[in-house]
């Protein structure tokens, strides 16, 4: 059976809010690169988020994933179990958007340090 995949995509409120602020504090250049580095952080953790509660529609597909390389990494990485790619996607942005904002206190992250060294 195959899947039907959205065209937009979206955040919790609160983390939609959160993001809104780091990028209002100049941490992100674009909401859409602190997206993208959320789905990177929950993946690199090895975290599989719960729905996200009351989403809010932020962006399309094709804005956070024109090549499809973040599908691949999240097929590759985790068992959607028939379920949606992109649905997945938003409940990474979500955790790790949220994760994100307890490290921000209006300076810089060490991205380096975010991330688990692999022996």
């Amino acid at each position: 059976m195959s899947v039907t995949e959205p065209t937009m995509i979206g955040l919790s409120e609160k983390a939609h809010a959160l993001l809104s602020q780091m990028k209002d504090d100049n941490f992100l250049a674009e909401m859409a690169d602190g997206y993208r580095l959320g789905i990177g952080l929950a993946l690199s953790q090895g975290i599989e988020p719960e729905d996200v509660p009351q989403k809010r529609t932020v962006f399309s597909v094709a804005t956070i994933d024109p090549d499809q390389e973040i599908a691949t990494a999240i097929r590759a990485l985790i068992d959607l179990k028939g379920g949606s790619v992109y649905r997945m996607a938003e409940r990474l942005a979500d955790w790790g958007v949220i994760e994100l904002s307890k490290r921000f206190d209006g300076t810089p992250i060490n991205i380096g340090t975010l991330v688990p060294k692999s022996d």
